[in-house]
C-alpha cells in the first residue's frame, strides 16, 4: 500500500499531525483499516526525522509481513504474532499502546458474535492490566458510535447514552465495546492508569479489508467493479462517516492531547451524510447507478430500524484537531488509491 504514489503522498501530507512524542508504540488490531494506516504514518514519519519504534501485534505473521512489506528498510517495525485474548508480555515496554484488535464488520458479529464479545472484552482487560503493571504507558481504547444506541437523538455528544438492545445477537459488538469503555474508566479511577477512549464513527478508506461487508465498502468494491449500487432500503438514515487518514490524525491528537479518562467522538463535521447519498457519491464518480430494491413488509420485519447517528466533535477539535477530507475527497481519494482509472 505504501508504495502507491497517491497513498503515499497523503500519508506524508498527515505527518505534521503526528503530536505524539517520540517514543515505543504498540498498535493491536495492526493489520486492520486503522491500524495499518496509523503505522504506515508513523513509520513514514521516521523517514523524516522523527524517531518510532513500532511494535504490530496481530494473529497472522504472514498477514502482517506482507502488509507491511513496503517498509522494510525503515527497521523500527517490529511484527509480533499473538491473540489479544492472550496477555502482553511484561518483557516489552511501551510509552503508547493504540488497542483496535476487534471484529469489525457486521458478517463477523452474525458469524462470530462470542468471540465478537470476548475479543473486545477479554483483549481490552488484557490491555489494562498490561497498564496497570506499567504505569507510564499512556493507552487509547478504541470505540465505536454503535455504544451510544437508541438515544433519540441525532446528534450525540460523548456524555449522551442510549438503549441497546440486549436480546439481539448483532448487540454482541455494542455492548462488548460499551463494557470496554467502562473498564477502562474503572482502571483509571481504581489504578491510576493512563488511558483515553476514541468513539470512532463510520470510518472508511483505501485500507480496508477486502471482505469488509459494511455497506459503504460494499459501494466502494460496487464501483470499482463498475457495477451499479444496490439498495435494499431508502437509505435516509444520517452518519458521520471519517476517512481514515482523519481518524488516525484524530486518535494521534487524542493521544497526545486528550485528558486521561475522558472519551472522545472520532468524526469530521464536513462529512455528514445519508447511507443513499454515500451510495450516489460513488456511482457518481465511478459513472453507474444506485438501484433500489425496497423489500416487502414481510422482508422488512428483518431489517433494523433506520436511525440517525451523528458525531458531534467539538470536544475532539478543542483539542487543535481539524479534519482535512470532505466525504466526496474522501471517497475520491479512496477508489484512486484502489485503482479507479
Amino acid at each position: 500500500m505504501i508504495n502507491n504514489r497517491i497513498y503515499k503522498e497523503a500519508i506524508e501530507r498527515a505527518i505534521s499531525k503526528v503530536v505524539i512524542e517520540d517514543g515505543s508504540v504498540l498498535v493491536t488490531g495492526a493489520s486492520g483499516l486503522i491500524g495499518s494506516c496509523l503505522i504506515d504514518l508513523l513509520l513514514c514519519s521516521n523517514r523524516k526525522g522523527r524517531h518510532f519504534n513500532v511494535y504490530a501485534i496481530g494473529r497472522s505473521k504472514e498477514k502482517l509481513e506482507s502488509r507491511f512489506a513496503g517498509h522494510k528498510n525503515v527497521g523500527t517495525l517490529h511484527i509480533i504474532e499473538q491473540d489479544v485474548r492472550e496477555p502482553l508480555s511484561n518483557d516489552l515496554v511501551f510509552d503508547y499502546i493504540f488497542h483496535g484488535a476487534s471484529n469489525a464488520d457486521p458478517r463477523s458479529y452474525a458469524l462470530h458474535p462470542a468471540e465478537t464479545m470476548l475479543v473486545n472484552i477479554e483483549g481490552g482487560a488484557n490491555i489494562l492490566n498490561y497498564c496497570k503493571d506499567h504505569p507510564t504507558t499512556k493507552v487509547l481504547m478504541m470505540s465505536t458510535f454503535e455504544v451510544y444506541g437508541n438515544t433519540g437523538k441525532d446528534v450525540c455528544k460523548e456524555t449522551d447514552f442510549g438503549v441497546i438492545d440486549q436480546n439481539k445477537i448483532r448487540s454482541c459488538y455494542p455492548e462488548s465495546k460499551r463494557n470496554m469503555e467502562l473498564l477502562t474508566r474503572c482502571y483509571v479511577e481504581e489504578y491510576g492508569i493512563k488511558a483515553v477512549i476514541g468513539r470512532l464513527s463510520s470510518i472508511y478508506g483505501p485500507t480496508m479489508a477486502k471482505d469488509d461487508s459494511k455497506a459503504h465498502a460494499q459501494f466502494i468494491r460496487n464501483g470499482l467493479k463498475g457495477e451499479n449500487i444496490v439498495l435494499k432500503s431508502k437509505g435516509e438514515q444520517r452518519r458521520t462517516y471519517c476517512y481514515v487518514l482523519d481518524a488516525v490524525t484524530g486518535l494521534l491528537f487524542v493521544m497526545g492531547n486528550g485528558k486521561e479518562g475522558e472519551t472522545y467522538n472520532i468524526s469530521n463535521e464536513k462529512s455528514v451524510a445519508s447511507i443513499s447519498e454515500v451510495a450516489q457519491m460513488v456511482a457518481t464518480i465511478v459513472g453507474t447507478k444506485v438501484v433500489f430494491d425496497l423489500p416487502d413488509e414481510i422482508e422488512k420485519q428483518g431489517f433494523s430500524v433506520p436511525q440517525n447517528c451523528i458525531l458531534d466533535n467539538n470536544k475532539l477539535k478543542s483539542l487543535g484537531w481539524e479534519g482535512d477530507y470532505t466525504l466526496s475527497e474522501g471517497v475520491s481519494e479512496c477508489l484512486k488509491i484502489l485503482g479507479l482509472q
